[in-house]
C-alpha cells in the first residue's frame, strides 16, 4: 500500500453523500443573490430613467453575453462530461447543471434586449444593405429568442434526464445504478453540446458582431462560445471551493479533484490565447481596412488599457499563476486567479460590445456597470439557489463513483 493511499481519509459512504445532496447552502445562495440584485437595480434604474439611458443600455448588452454564456457553458460543461466519461467530476457535476436555471432567466432578460434596442442596436438606425434581410428587427429577435428557449429546452432535457436517478434514490432510499439512463442521457449531451456550439456562434454573430458595422470575422463566434467555457470553467472552480467549506466536502471534494479542474482551467486559458492569436493573425495578415479598425482602435488610444487588462487578466496572470501543481490545489490561490479571469472576461465582453456603439467616447465604467454587473450576477446566484433546493446538489451514484475511483 502506497503512502498516499495509506494517509486517504476512508470513503465516504453512499448514506453520507445523500445527505450531503440535501444540505446545499440554499438560504445563503437566495439572500446574497437577492441583496446584489436589489442593489444592482438601485444602482441601475436612475441611469434608466434618465434622459440618457444609453449608458446603460449598452452596460445591459455586454452583461448579457457574458452572463448568458457563462451560465449555458456550465451545463455544456457537465454534458463533455457524460460524452468524455470524465468520472472525476462526479462531485461536482451538479454545481455545473445548476447554472440550468439561468438559461431561463437569460429567456426573460433578452426581452430587455428588445425593449433597449433603439440605444444598442445601430443597424435599427442605419440598415445594412449588405447584408440584407438577416439584420430586420423582427427576424433578428425572433431567432436569437427561438436558440435561446430552444438552448435552455435542451439544457432542461438533459439535467432533468441526470437527475432522476438521483431523484429517485433519494426519495426511496435505495442506492440506483450508476450507468442508470446512461444511454439517453449521453444522446440528450450529445444533442446540447452540437447545439451550443452553432447556435451561440449565431448569437456572438448577431449581438456583438453585427454591433460593428461592416466587421467580419469567421472565427468570432468560436471565441465567443468558448471564452464562455473558459469563463463557465473559473465560476465552478471558485463555486467548488466555497461549497466544499459551507456544505462541509472536505472528504468529498478532494484536493485531486481540484487539481484536475485547475488543469481544465489553465487549459483552456490556454486555448483562448490560441483563439485570440489566430484571430489577430489573420487579421493583421490580411490588412484589410475592414477588419483590422475593430482590433486596433481596441488597442490603442482610449480603449487600450482595457484591452491591456483584457490580456493580462484573461491570460498572462493566470497563464503564470496556475502553471504549477500547488497553485491549483491551494484554494486561496486557485480562487483568486479564477476571480481574476473571470473579471477578466467580463471586461472583454464590455470591450467587444460598448465600443462599437458608444459613438466613438472612451471607456466610462462606474455605477451604472457596476450596478448592472451586480444586478445580473445576483439573478445567477438566486436561479442557482433556486435549483438547488429542488434538485440533489450532489450526486450520489456519481460523487459514490467518483470516490471510489480516486481511492483505487
Amino acid at each position: 500500500m502506497s503512502a498516499a493511499t495509506a494517509n486517504a481519509p476512508p470513503p465516504v459512504s453512499r448514506a453520507d453523500l445523500a445527505q450531503k445532496a440535501r444540505q446545499a447552502p440554499v438560504a445563503r445562495f437566495m439572500l446574497v443573490g437577492a441583496i446584489a440584485a436589489i442593489v444592482g437595480g438601485v444602482l441601475v434604474v436612475p441611469s434608466l430613467m434618465s434622459q440618457h439611458p444609453e449608458r446603460s443600455w449598452w452596460t445591459y448588452q455586454a452583461n448579457f453575453v457574458f452572463w448568458a454564456g457563462l451560465a449555458q457553458a456550465m451545463v455544456v460543461f457537465a454534458a463533455t462530461q457524460k460524452l468524455a466519461k470524465g468520472h472525476w467530476s462526479g462531485v461536482i457535476i451538479r454545481f455545473a447543471e445548476a447554472g440550468v436555471a439561468f438559461t431561463t432567466v437569460a429567456v426573460l432578460l433578452f426581452i430587455g434586449l428588445f425593449i433597449g434596442r433603439e440605444y444598442i442596436f445601430t443597424w435599427i438606425h442605419e440598415p445594412r444593405p449588405d447584408v440584407g434581410w438577416w439584420l430586420t428587427p423582427k427576424w433578428f429577435f425572433v431567432r436569437n429568442g427561438a436558440i435561446l428557449v430552444l438552448l435552455s429546452w435542451l439544457s432542461w432535457r438533459f439535467v432533468r434526464r441526470d437527475t432522476a436517478p438521483d431523484v429517485r434514490e433519494l426519495a426511496s432510499g435505495e442506492p440506483v445504478a450508476r450507468l442508470e439512463d446512461s444511454g439517453p442521457i449521453a444522446r440528450d449531451a450529445a444533442i446540447l453540446v452540437l447545439a451550443y456550439a452553432f447556435g451561440y456562434s449565431l448569437l456572438a454573430f448577431d449581438l456583438v458582431m453585427s454591433l460593428a458595422h461592416k466587421w467580419v470575422s469567421n472565427l468570432f463566434g468560436v471565441f465567443y462560445f468558448m471564452g464562455s467555457f473558459l469563463a463557465a470553467l473559473m465560476a465552478l472552480a471558485i463555486l467548488s471551493i466555497l461549497l466544499r467549506r459551507t456544505m462541509g466536502l472536505d472528504g468529498i471534494y478532494s484536493k485531486r479533484q481540484q487539481h484536475d479542474l485547475g488543469k481544465l482551467c489553465f487549459g483552456f486559458t490556454v486555448f483562448w490565447a490560441y483563439l485570440m492569436w489566430s484571430q489577430f493573425l489573420v487579421i493583421w495578415y490580411g490588412n484589410l481596412p475592414e477588419e483590422t479598425y475593430f482590433i486596433f482602435y481596441r488597442l490603442t488610444g482610449a480603449w487600450r488599457p482595457v484591452g491591456t487588462a483584457v490580456f493580462f487578466l484573461v491570460f498572462l496572470i493566470p497563464f503564470i499563476g496556475l502553471l504549477g501543481e500547488k497553485p491549483k490545489k491551494f484554494a486561496s490561490t486557485m480562487v483568486g486567479f479564477a476571480t481574476l479571469s473571470l473579471i477578466g472576461i467580463w471586461l472583454e465582453r464590455y470591450l467587444e460590445v460598448v465600443p462599437s456603439i458608444n459613438h466613438g467616447a472612451g471607456p466610462a465604467i462606474g455605477l451604472p456597470e457596476l450596478g448592472m454587473a451586480l444586478f445580473f450576477g445576483g439573478l445567477f446566484l438566486l436561479s442557482w439557489g433556486w435549483f438547488a433546493g429542488r434538485y440533489p446538489i450532489i450526486s450520489p451514484r456519481l460523487a459514490a463513483d467518483a470516490l471510489e475511483r480516486e481511492h483505487h
